[in-house]
């Protein structure tokens, strides 16, 4: 499979054995040099060493060699993606799907690419089919999930979810999801546990921590969740939802300042923060919520719409 191919290339645990993998990728290009296949490996031995240029001449003799290779197509699209020339990937992620309609590494990174340009409908269309193929693909499963989640499908998603940790349990991203769905119908035990179950697997690992922050903030137990907040932003000092849930716990708590400093914060990252739908999706509102995420906004929306200072 050409993915684990390339995994295994960027993998190489040192410098000698990376140019050693490329000494040999070239030696079968000059025993073989018009061997598309040949030419696809030294391209991706020249790919995990730096060499963009290089490997991407390598992929399109490939092509050129041997047209309906779906898989010079794949090794090409996964580095012009990696490039972020998106849009060159799609078509060749495209044409990479068509030349190999049983590759499922193929049809998840055309879904991939699609959700970058803002397709759900086009990359859930890519998944369905990339967990057709392969069932064993928890990652394309666990986007599957998101986007019929995203789409309103949460009974699907939710069943999608709960196989996941069976086949796949050390998968935190997937069971903080399946937490938050939970979290989303109101189950709160069932969340707390798959918190539990993530925190035991990775203390340190920012989705067990966020998952229970939310739902001590469900519980209103505010100093907790403020501390758990804090464990999940020493992994991921970026989490806008953990920010928002900051200020609005901090601002509860009647820490003024503080909760402005984390509002503020948060909005440079998310400049739709001032609005309460969004606010409220960052940070999983019920209908009990709603009020005083209002509420805090109408005091605070003038912090984040003041200049900035020079």
């Amino acid at each position: 499979m050409l993915l684990a191919v390339s995994a295994a290339c960027q993998g190489l645990p040192s410098a000698s054995q990376a140019r050693e993998a490329l000494a040999q990728a070239a030696e079968a290009v000059r025993q073989s040099p018009n061997n598309a296949a040949a030419r696809i490996g030294l391209g991706l031995a020249l790919y995990a060493v730096g060499e963009e240029i290089k490997a991407e001449s390598e992929f399109k003799k490939a092509i050129e060699l041997d047209p309906a290779s779906g898989e010079a197509y794949f090794a090409l699209a996964r580095l012009w993606f990696f490039q972020h020339r998106t849009s060159q990937a799609l078509e060749a992620l495209r044409r990479a799907s068509e030349l190999s309609p049983d590759s499922a590494p193929a049809f998840a990174a055309l879904a991939e690419a699609l959700t970058a340009v803002g397709q759900p409908v086009e990359a859930r269309k890519s998944l369905e089919r990339a967990v057709a193929l392969d069932p064993q693909d928890w990652e394309s499963q666990y986007r599957l999930a998101v986007l019929l989640s995203e789409a309103g499908e949460s009974a699907r998603a939710m069943a999608i979810l709960e196989k996941i940790p069976e086949g796949q349990p050390v998968f935190p991203a997937a069971r903080e999801q399946l937490g938050l769905s939970y979290l989303r119908r109101g189950q709160r035990e069932r969340a707390e546990e798959q918190a539990s179950l993530m925190i035991a697997q990775d203390p340190r690992g920012a989705e067990g921590h966020r998952l229970m922050a939310f739902v001590l903030w469900k519980k209103r137990d505010l100093e907790s969740a403020l501390a758990e907040c804090a464990m999940a932003m020493a992994d991921d000092p970026d989490s806008v939802a953990m920010q928002a849930l900051q200020a609005l716990a901090l601002w509860q708590l009647d820490r003024k300042k503080e909760a402005r400093e984390a509002f503020v914060a948060a909005a440079k990252a998310q400049p739709q923060i001032g609005s309460a739908e969004v606010f409220c999706r960052l940070i999983q509102c019920e209908a009990r919520d709603i009020g005083v995420v209002r509420e805090f906004l109408r005091k605070n929306r003038w912090a984040i719409t003041l200049p900035a200072a020079p």
